[in-house]
């Protein structure tokens, strides 16, 4: 008997997860609460994969917008969406969410777990579930057309933190046969302190702000964007990043190590690991300042670790100032709408009632 999997979302990485999965033999549903993000595959039948130099159609049992439909009789929910889609789906599945499921987002950003569960009962319900987010999406790929997608490859280890983390084991049971990559973090704190993007999505995009708006030419964003000027803010925010991160008992890899571990790139400097760094070669910057940079990194990413940083104690003076300015710039208050301490049902803790929550899933 076919596994049954819920995918939801239909972008670059939902479909080609719903492809991969499919072409693994399991039963698959595909959800997208947008239906122009289906009408592509629904047209043509199906998922053309190109993977490891193959190409092939395949076709998921369902693909629906509905998503109660998609996650009716399944176990595994693969959420693989931008981070401020995930309370919408939270909202729209709540009503058809039952005992035993497991929801995992690929990826979380930060603090992804809790907020999800948080929305989840906030609009009602009461069913036994499990959260769960990984670091970042297990594949490297893109859509190449309305019903085709590619997958450059797939990593061979993501962290995924479980939301309560004593229920880590089950998880990674049940993803095993399908994504042996996934590796257990401590818990939800470390998969969400290990989120690079916060370092080197918003603040290069607000440095160039100018640059983005009004230059018709396109520049290298990590390159040229990140100048060394550039590169010492970022440094200082990761600085902020880590002592958050040391306060609730968790230690992770500085944006240096990152990337010495991630790429093939040298330098003593964050500056000289980026230029030297072929891979960032060639990515343009954006050609607008609705970017998912800021519009997704800020309140989903640099607002939860400066919000924890508050609630130990530990000042995270240069991320708040990123806030502060590219919420006048953008006219949103991101900390608001954002992952901050009320939003996550956090508010008023200290940094050992956080740790405890995180673990236990019980305030």
């Amino acid at each position: 008997m076919k596994s049954k999997i819920a995918v939801i979302g239909a972008g670059n990485g939902g479909s080609a997860m719903a492809a991969h999965l499919t072409s693994l033999g399991m039963e698959v549903a595909l959800c997208d609460l947008f239906p122009s993000y289906l009408e592509g595959i629904i047209a043509d039948g199906g998922i053309t994969l190109t993977m490891d130099g193959q190409t092939a159609k395949y076709t998921p049992a369902l693909v629906t917008t509905k998503i109660e439909a998609a996650i009716e009789g399944v176990r595994l929910i693969m959420v693989v969406t931008p981070s401020f889609t995930h309370r919408m789906i939270a909202q729209a599945c709540a009503h058809a969410l039952k005992d035993g499921q497991v929801i995992i987002l690929n990826p979380g950003r930060t603090a992804g777990a809790v907020d999800f569960l948080s929305t989840v009962r906030a609009n009602g319900c009461q069913a036994d579930i499990t959260v769960a987010e990984a670091q970042t999406l297990v594949y490297a790929c893109r859509k190449t057309g309305p019903s085709a997608v590619s997958i450059y490859a797939i990593k061979k280890k993501v962290l995924l933190g479980v939301f309560p983390a004593s229920r880590t084991d089950g998880v990674l049971s049940l993803l095993q046969p399908v994504f042996p990559q996934f590796v257990p973090a401590k818990n939800c704190l470390e998969t969400s302190f290990s989120n690079i993007g916060a370092l080197f999505h918003p603040t290069p995009v607000l440095l160039n702000i100018g640059r983005i708006e009004s230059d018709p030419d396109d520049f290298q964003y990590y390159i040229e964007g990140i100048s060394p000027s550039v590169a010492v803010l970022i440094h200082q925010i990761d600085a902020e990043r880590q002592a958050v991160a040391a306060a609730y008992g968790i230690s992770v890899l500085t944006a240096e190590e990152w990337l010495r571990e991630s790429y093939e790139t040298s330098g003593e400097s964050l500056y000289e690991l980026l230029q030297n760094n072929q891979a960032y070669h060639g990515i343009k910057g954006p050609h607008s300042i609705e970017v998912r940079y800021v519009t997704e990194d800020v309140p989903m990413s640099l607002v939860p670790i400066s919000e924890l940083g508050k609630l130990a104690s530990v000042p995270t003076p240069n991320i708040d100032a990123v806030i502060r300015l590219t919420s006048t710039i953008y006219g949103r208050d991101f900390r608001a709408e954002g992952r901050c301490a009320k939003n996550l049902g956090i508010e008023g803790m200290n940094a050992a009632e956080v740790g405890q929550y995180f673990e236990s899933g019980e305030k």
